[in-house]
């Protein structure tokens, strides 16, 4: 099975200052053998995004392991 992050460029955050920030968001995960049946298990298993009016979801296959807790 392959993983990958779906995420959009749509959208902004706020940083602890409260200054708007245009980001990237992470929306989730799928797998599935290939890219399709990723996205498919993406839309039931965060089917709450329907509510949502993110247009351009991008999808990102990741292998491996993670790098976390970094500061800029």
């Amino acid at each position: 099975m392959k993983n990958f992050l779906f995420f959009t460029n749509e959208g902004f955050t706020f940083d602890p200052n409260n200054k708007k920030l245009t980001n990237m968001q992470i929306l989730g995960h799928g797998e599935g053998y290939d890219i399709l049946e990723a996205f498919k298990h993406f839309k039931i298993n965060q089917s709450y995004l329907k509510e949502f009016a993110f247009k351009e979801v991008i999808a990102l296959e990741y292998v491996g392991d993670f790098i976390r807790n970094l500061e800029l």
